[in-house]
């Protein structure tokens, strides 16, 4: 299954992600506060979206954990991960990973694992040029792979995905 490293991307740091993350969280929040339920039960609640909030914004915005994605290169047929602490690990890109112009839900398949392994990567956690090259990338991966007699007319459009 190896083939060559078509493209590698580091991960960095995404300051739209950690406001996307702060913004969600704080409607939870309010949805919870707003809600009539007894004070520890609330309290509970805000306790458990807060430590959620810490928890992705330390594993996918600071990149922090262990377990943190610092480079992500895509294959022909797979995709590779490097973890913060150096592991890393092969699979295949789901059929649903979701690829737009604002970012893109990488959903990766492990061989042997029933759940997929999911990112969210904004254009601002790739370098300048780099974002647009990955969904590119994604989106013909996914057409070869799932359709391929999928080619022409549809292929060129295809392309103007990710100005």
């Amino acid at each position: 299954m190896s083939s060559a490293v078509v493209s590698q991307h580091p991960v960095k740091p995404s300051l739209r992600f950690a406001v996307w993350l702060l913004l969600l969280h704080m409607i939870v929040a309010t949805v919870v506060y707003a809600t009539a339920m007894p004070l520890p039960v609330m309290l509970v609640m805000l306790l458990l979206i807060s430590l959620s909030l810490f928890y992705y914004l330390a594993r996918d915005v600071l990149l922090l954990l262990p377990d943190s994605w610092r480079e992500i290169s895509l294959d022909q047929d797979s995709v590779s991960v490097i973890a913060r602490d150096g592991s890393g690990f092969l699979g295949q890109v789901a059929k649903k990973t979701a690829v737009s112009p604002y970012f893109v839900v990488l959903c990766v398949k492990l061989e042997g694992h029933r759940l997929l392994v999911s990112r969210v990567i904004f254009p601002d956690a790739l370098s300048t040029g780099a974002f647009r090259e990955f969904c590119v990338h994604l989106k013909f991966a996914w057409r070869q792979t799932h359709h391929p007699d999928w080619w022409g007319e549809r292929a060129i459009a295809s392309s103007q995905v990710c100005k």
